[in-house]
């Protein structure tokens, strides 16, 4: 019996090893390098401080990697779990830091909360005009579908920095115009409208004049007299 328990543990310790192992592998988008999908250990949920968080094993999370600079200690890790592991009405946790190999140096965390199905999906564009695609992670719909919402995080490359764009998570289909350096937001509901929103200096969005209903069939040059308009 005792060697039965034995042989248990030492597959389960071999899983582990492999998945830490699996991990090291990378696969590229458009613009970060993602390291395959492993599972965390769930003595790394309260951990923020300096010591081993990342590509660590359990089976009650799943964690992607993305490398955002050309310094790959840097990472930015989605852990998803559920609302059980994480705090109420938040079911992912997002780390940025420093990995150190046998220490992980935790420069920021933050809970969130995304929508389950197709929820925590993570896409690149540039928000700020800064020609360096922004990291923006999809938080879910709503209005049956037709309205979505993403959480935006502007990246430096310069300082190696990721910062959270506070309030853009409540813009509708959010799209960035380079041209007027703004936001265009467009709502489906009983009258589809526009609200035009920018980013401060303390990356916090802002919405800029009154929305306006969409009474033009989204012709492209009225809607941009009219963003001419606003920013007057």
């Amino acid at each position: 019996m005792k060697d039965l328990v034995l042989l248990f543990l030492l597959i389960s310790l071999s899983g582990c090893q492999w998945n830490e192992k699996e991990s090291l592998i990378q696969k590229t988008d458009t613009f970060s390098k993602e390291k395959k999908e492993i599972k965390a250990e769930h003595t790394a949920l309260q951990n923020t401080s300096d010591s081993k968080v990342f590509n660590k094993c359990d089976p009650n999370c799943v964690w992607r990697y993305h490398h955002l600079f050309a310094d790959s200690t840097y990472v930015f890790a989605i852990q998803s779990c559920g609302e059980e592991y994480i705090e109420k009405e938040k079911n992912t946790r997002l780390y940025f830091g420093i990995d150190r190999g046998l220490t992980d140096k935790i420069i920021w965390v933050e809970n969130i909360y995304v929508q389950q199905n197709g929820g925590g999906t993570v896409t690149f564009e540039d928000y700020n005009n800064d020609e360096i695609k922004d990291l923006l992670i999809y938080k879910g719909t709503g209005a049956r579908g037709s309205n979505e919402y993403y959480y935006l995080y502007l990246i430096n490359q310069r300082k190696n920095q990721v910062k959270k764009v506070e309030g853009f998570e409540e813009i509708v289909n959010p799209e960035y115009d380079k041209k007027h350096n703004v936001i265009v937001s467009y709502g489906f509901s009983g009258s589809n409208s526009y609200s035009i929103y920018k980013i401060s200096e303390k990356n916090v969005v802002y919405q800029v004049g009154e929305s306006f209903e969409d009474d033009f069939d989204g012709d492209a040059g009225t809607l941009d007299r009219k963003i001419t308009e606003l920013l007057k």
